[in-house]
């Protein structure tokens, strides 16, 4: 069967032939800029250029958090170089509060950073390394605020049989703005400055059912969401 010319002439026409070009260099041109879109982003997140302004500003909003406030007092407590370092930390709070009353003592860290560091270390790989494990499964929990905004934070025990043999309860959960949640989503989306906090409690308590660190949050949650909380110029 033939083909007569003019049934091909249209594919092989110049204005066909440079739409069709035009067309793939434009597919190039788009996945090359959605690359370089989505490197920036995850550059920024990862800190891989340094602290962003967010990040540095969301930084500074720690030494907001009291350090005194209802029966609570605190105490510094010198948190390792080696462990900022690994966190990618561009900021920190450690520290011991105590009840005035009843003696109850928390060591308290919080961290700040990138999200993509801050939010991928999690207690079961950083305890494993000092030769913790943890005993079942973390449970999640919740914290009543008096905003009623939501609140909550996974709690597990971890254990320690090397000599001296010790446990401890460790609760921790990532914020952002002073809001607070036991994620699984580690990851949280596109954001660039995330905090993550830590709880802990050594000794019998670890062991037992009643959770005395659910009662500090209580108190403290409050307090956190007020220093951290996104300030008028930045809610615009």
């Amino acid at each position: 069967m033939s083909i007569h010319p003019h049934q091909i002439a249209p594919a092989l026409s110049p204005g066909n032939a440079g739409r069709a070009v035009l067309r793939k260099w434009l597919v190039i041109v788009l996945a090359v800029a959605g690359l370089a879109g989505a490197a920036i982003v995850e550059g920024t997140r990862s800190n891989r250029w340094g602290p962003s302004e967010d990040v540095r500003a969301a930084s500074e909003k720690l030494a907001g958090i009291p350090t005194n406030f209802g029966n609570w007092t605190s105490s510094e407590y010198q948190m390792s170089d080696k462990v900022l370092k690994v966190a990618e930390a561009t900021g920190h709070l450690s520290r011991i509060y105590k009840h005035r009353k009843t003696g109850a003592e928390f060591s308290v860290l919080i961290l700040c950073g990138p999200s993509g560091p801050i939010g991928a270390h999690t207690p079961e790989a950083c305890y494993a390394g000092s030769g913790y494990t943890m005993a079942g499964e973390p449970q999640k929990k919740a914290v009543a605020l008096p905003d009623q905004s939501p609140a909550t934070y996974w709690s597990a025990r971890f254990d320690k049989m090397a000599p001296p043999a010790e446990s401890q309860r460790v609760c921790w959960m990532w914020g952002l703005g002073g809001d607070w949640e036991a994620s699984t989503n580690v990851r949280f989306g596109w954001q660039s400055a995330l905090y993550k906090m830590y709880v802990t409690r050594p000794g019998p308590d670890a062991t037992s059912a009643h959770d005395p660190i659910h009662e500090f949050l209580t108190d403290f949650l409050p307090e956190v969401k007020k220093a951290l909380a996104p300030r008028p110029s930045e809610s615009k």
